[in-house]
């Protein structure tokens, strides 16, 4: 087994932890604090304090993940696949960024398009990093 192929196993392994995180706290998450808090300062209050933890652990891996695509890509990879990975990790990080500071405002709402664009650039990440391998 080669370096390469080592390194394109735990690309694709990081993505699909990193969309799978996503996608729980898209579709599971928040929907349960939509039903457990109705009050929407106190859902508010709750969704910053698991965003701190989910934080935690979401930024190593997105530094890992993105480490591991430079060291790829300077190791002879799949370059363009995995230059577009990093800019799509930059797209979500911009989306998601947006989307806290929008829901951190009181009586704000998130627009759709935001959640829309992230799962859309989370698709790409998966279809990048198996097209990286």
């Amino acid at each position: 087994m080669t370096t390469l192929s080592v390194l394109s196993g735990l690309n694709i392994l990081l993505v699909g932890l990193w969309v799978g995180m996503y996608l729980f706290t898209t579709f599971v998450v928040s929907p349960a604090f939509t039903e457990l808090f109705p009050d929407a300062e106190v859902r508010r209050s709750h969704r910053r304090l698991v965003g701190r933890h989910y934080a935690r652990v979401n930024g190593p891996l997105t530094a890992v993940l993105g480490g591991v695509a430079l060291i790829m890509i300077f190791t002879g990879g799949a370059a363009p696949v995995l230059w577009a990975e990093l800019l799509l990790l930059a797209l979500i990080g911009g989306t998601v960024a947006l989307h806290v500071r929008r829901a951190s405002v009181a009586g704000a709402t998130v627009p759709g398009w935001i959640t829309n664009v992230t799962l859309g650039a989370s698709v790409l990440l998966c279809v990048a990093a198996v097209g990286a391998a």
